[in-house]
């Protein structure tokens, strides 16, 4: 997506814990695009890396932006986080 030569110089490690195989591989592609675009802020010019991140954003958001999204916790009077017990009345 954005060409060899501006990534060639950066060395990528990555660990993942947690979360499904998809969860993982979706936090793998998000930090390697937020990691390019650190590296252009840092070690080269606020231009090109603008210009990186306009590329990626125009692409997918999700490489930059992360979904807030989370899971509900349970509440009482019910076996999940909206569900409630039925009502009976005799």
């Amino acid at each position: 997506l954005l060409g060899k030569e501006k990534v060639s110089g950066v060395d990528i490690r990555l660990r993942v814990r947690g979360g499904g195989y998809t969860s993982q591989v979706y936090a793998m592609r998000q930090a390697i695009a937020k990691g390019v675009v650190a590296y252009y802020q840092k070690y080269v010019d606020e231009a090109s890396k603008k210009e990186i991140k306009d590329i990626l954003t125009a692409y997918d958001r999700s490489l930059i932006v992360a979904d807030p999204r989370r899971c509900e916790p349970k509440k009482f009077g019910g076996r999940s986080a909206r569900a409630r017990f039925q009502k009976s009345y005799r």
